[in-house]
């Protein structure tokens, strides 16, 4: 049973995920989109990781479709995608703790780039031809970016002292 306390953290967790969308949705040149890191995806494995009771594959596909409907991509390839990268993260959360920085380094360009081959593949099948190889570059950006976010959602948790 979710308790008054477990309400108001998914709502925090949601505002988070609101805040990192705004950001997704600033406008940047096609020739700089490589350089914005993966943030949706990046909070999504930052809150399974480390709220796994409260942040799982369902939150995740709902916070893709909600996400969907806000850039008007195609509807279900994110939440598909987030689906996927949560599954890989609860699966994985454990090892994230315990690794070292340059693996951790590692494990997060994976499952970005995962992220990225899944909404790949979904846009290979609806007829869309894939962009320039700097599409993989968002995962190396991505992955630099994690300790930042790390950072930046600890204190947040902290803050709404969510648990």
């Amino acid at each position: 049973m979710r308790t008054k306390a477990s309400f108001g953290g998914g709502v925090a967790i949601l505002a988070s995920f609101l805040i990192a969308f705004g950001i997704m949705l600033i406008p940047l040149s096609p020739s700089y989109k490589w350089v914005r890191p993966d943030l949706v995806t990046l909070f999504t494995i930052y809150w399974v990781a480390n709220m796994p009771t409260q942040v799982g594959v369902y939150f995740a596909f709902a916070v893709g479709l909600l996400f969907d409907l806000m850039t008007g991509m195609l509807f279900g390839s994110m939440g598909l995608t987030l689906a996927v990268i949560a599954f890989l993260a609860n699966n994985l959360r454990l090892r994230l703790r315990i690794y070292k920085p340059v693996q951790k380094f590692a494990l997060i360009m994976l499952l970005v780039a995962c992220a990225q081959l899944i909404r790949l593949w979904v846009q290979l099948i609806i007829g869309h031809t894939p962009g320039s190889a700097t599409y993989w570059l968002c995962s190396l950006t991505s992955a630099l970016a994690w300790p930042v976010v790390v950072r930046i959602l600890n204190f947040y948790q902290y803050t709404f002292r969510l648990r």
